[in-house]
């Protein structure tokens, strides 16, 4: 095949035509980096080559493009790469070298976010679900769960203190809050003793 135009196509890529009327996008690098020109011949074979290899380097430069901005499990960066059109053998290959590298560590990202839910007061069981849907494979979560703290008791009477107490005043609204509780994941025999203790407290500070 022989090249007929040369054209850059955005700002890091060419749009490369042939002669049998077949065009391709190129890293614009690494397209430069073949020295390859217009009027050039080139067979099949070395065009999927450079093809594949142009797909990887752009999977790897919006791979860190992404990582620059914010951390990603492998599945959620792999899942965006190949949302701007590059190939997913491209993104597999990009996503597993940035892991060699050490920019993409599912664990790392679990066990940093389980910390952050259990101070903030999210159920285990809720950040199970969040850990989840941001790509994290069960068996990482379940192992990051297993060793981080999450003291119930102390979580719900935070919650109730801060977004709840002034609903404690009748028995329909303790359990309304005690419904939305459970909702939010926490164990019914946790949710039970916090407010069984939160409402011993406002009797006790009441007598007073």
């Amino acid at each position: 095949m022989k090249i007929v135009e040369i054209k850059k196509d955005k700002k890091h890529t060419v749009k490369v035509s042939f002669d049998n009327a077949k065009a391709f996008n190129f890293d614009l690098d690494y397209w430069n980096s073949i020295c390859l020109h217009e009027n050039d011949c080139i067979d099949d074979e070395m065009l999927q080559q450079h093809l594949k290899e142009s797909d990887y380097i752009r999977a790897k430069a919006r791979g860190l493009w992404f990582l620059d901005r914010a951390d990603y499990s492998e599945k959620t960066l792999y899942q965006k790469i190949v949302a701007g059109g590059i190939s997913g053998t491209a993104a597999a290959r990009a996503v597993a070298r940035l892991k060699e590298l050490g920019l993409v560590d599912d664990e790392k990202l679990a066990r940093r976010l389980a910390e952050q839910m259990s101070y903030s007061n999210i159920s285990k069981r809720e950040s199970y679900a969040k850990l989840y849907n941001k790509g994290i494979p069960a068996s990482v979560i379940k192992l990051v769960l297993e060793d981080t703290e999450f003291d119930e008791l102390s979580q719900i009477l935070a919650i109730i203190d801060k977004k709840y107490r002034t609903k404690m005043d009748t028995k329909e609204n303790i359990q309304k809050v005690y419904a939305a509780l459970i909702r939010k994941g926490f164990s019914y025999s946790a949710v039970r003793d916090a407010i069984k203790k939160y409402t011993q407290e406002i009797e006790f500070y009441e007598e007073d």
